[in-house]
């Protein structure tokens, strides 16, 4: 069988930084082939100069044989090239069928065919059993369903190769099941996949094929059958040694920190009643759309309550803004981290030092000694891969952006952190890092609230957890009472909380 695709001795050299060397693959009609490695060890680059976002320093790239010499990501994208990046690229204020036929939309003469795009895009959504509808717009869709009408527009084109960067990160069981479904489609079809995750399940599930990356550099090229996952991980990372992967150790947990009872809040959530405890991580688990994360931004300040109250260490607040909380050393490491976490356009430094200006300004001045000194501290701290701390938010990779959320919060002297999915496109061995950072912090004090759809990640973290189905908190389970099986038992029944 010949290759659909291939990338032949390819490197790329940023100004400072050698992000890929030497690197040489094939990929084949009717395989899914897994790329994976830690962040910044090269596979967004490499998927970008795929696609025609940048041009390699050296090496070719070929399709069906022939060179490619795209100067646009068009280009590729009209030669049978599509890509689902890690980040959404929807347009909010477009319907869900203006979104999928963008740029290539069916027209009776000189006027769009709104009745045939509609009417052709609810027949590929129903297909792909997804409930969305065609004439909905796109900012009313939550970010899994923005996530499916990415992969929707993708399904639609008849591409030649198919790039899925991380494309099940913001999906539900049954969205993935529904994704796997239209990529076992695709490869029937003859359709050569390339898949980026730092799921380790997801490749014995779906992929043939596995290239390891570490620092800019090929380690190894596998077949998935006859391969275990902690090899792939060790060769990953560069180490067999896997032990203590989620760091959980015995830490002192203390009194009572934050109690909420009978949060309501519209459709979302209802009689939502917990407690948070000094040094204690509390997990949040639940299907995507439970209501976790609207609970969180409500406590934040960031939406408003129906009714309810919140104790912080006794006394009852109840925050208009998130700079109240802020103030309160509350800290909210958010879901969506490029819309609502991050100034994408802003330095490391601007972004660190934000929630604390006030609180360190000289004069009404922003103190920007202090804001290099506390970014320069977290940056090796967090062991965040940038050449420089001005360096620009947005051009950092998706872990490494998160890390540094994580650490603008930190030097705000944040008391209790809400993480919501906070492992979320990092790599193996930045987790186990990331876990580790979560326990200095309780031991050091602080108490944590995790929302995670990571079973292995609530398993391995969490002190306790709250379940949470259809709006209403399902179950409250400890430490020792925790597994998959009943995690999943609370999160599917339906719930009698009144």
């Amino acid at each position: 069988m010949e290759p659909r695709l291939q990338v032949k001795n390819i490197s790329k050299v940023f100004p400072g930084v050698k992000a890929l060397s030497d690197i040489s693959i094939d990929f084949y009609p009717g395989e899914a082939h897994a790329l994976v490695g830690e962040n910044g060890a090269g596979k967004s680059t490499l998927i970008k100069i795929i696609a025609a976002v940048y041009t390699a320093t050296e090496g070719k790239v070929y399709l069906e044989g022939k060179e490619c010499s795209f100067s646009s990501p068009k280009e590729a994208l009209d030669a049978g090239i599509s890509v689902i990046q890690q980040e959404l690229s929807i347009a909010p204020d477009l319907t869900v069928a203006e979104n999928i036929y963008l740029g290539r939309e069916p027209h009776r003469g000189l006027r769009l065919d709104r009745k045939k795009m509609n009417a052709d895009t609810q027949n590929l959504l129903d297909d792909m059993d997804l409930h969305i509808n065609a004439t909905a717009y796109c900012r009313d869709l939550t970010a899994a369903e923005q996530q499916m009408v990415e992969i929707a527009k993708i399904v639609s084109r008849n591409s030649k190769v198919v790039v899925l960067d991380e494309p099940t990160s913001s999906l539900s069981e049954h969205e993935i099941n529904a994704l796997f479904l239209q990529i076992r489609k695709l490869k029937e079809k003859g359709v050569a996949l390339i898949y980026v995750t730092h799921r380790m399940k997801e490749l014995f599930e779906i992929c043939e094929r596995v290239t390891i990356f570490r620092d800019g550099c090929k380690v190894t090229e596998k077949m998935i059958e006859g391969s275990t996952e902690q090899s792939i991980v060790a060769d990953m990372i560069g180490r067999s040694d896997l032990k203590n992967y989620y760091n959980k150790h015995p830490h002192k947990i203390g009194g009572e920190v934050l109690r909420v009872e009978k949060l309501c809040q519209g459709k979302k959530f209802r009689n939502v009643s917990f407690t948070l405890k000094k040094g204690e991580i509390l997990g949040f688990y639940g299907l995507v759309g439970a209501g976790r994360t609207e609970v969180m931004e409500a406590i934040f300040g960031a939406t408003k309550l129906d009714s309810g109250k919140i104790f912080l260490n006794g006394e009852e607040i109840l925050f208009s803004k998130p700079q109240e909380a802020i103030q309160k050393k509350i800290g909210f490491v958010t879901e969506d981290r490029r819309r609502t976490g991050l100034l994408l356009e802003k330095a490391i430094t601007e972004n660190v030092g934000l929630p604390s200006l006030t609180a360190h300004a000289r004069h009404g001045l922003v103190n920007f000694k202090w804001e290099q000194e506390v970014t320069s501290e977290y940056k090796e701290k967090l062991s965040i891969k940038t050449p420089d701390i001005k360096t620009i938010v947005g051009t950092l990779s998706g872990g490494n952006q998160q890390k540094v959320i994580l650490g603008k919060w930190l030097a705000a002297n944040s008391e209790i952190l809400i993480l919501d999915e906070p492992t979320r496109g990092i790599d193996v061995n930045a987790k186990s890092e990331f876990y580790a950072l979560m326990y200095d912090f309780v031991e050091n004090g602080g108490s944590i609230i995790m929302v995670s759809s990571e079973m292995p990640e609530v398993i391995g973290i969490a002190d306790r957890v709250y379940i949470m189905r259809e709006g209403y908190i399902s179950g409250e389970l400890s430490d020792v009472e925790l597994s998959e099986q009943t995690l999943i038992q609370h999160a599917s029944i339906t719930s009698d909380a009144e």
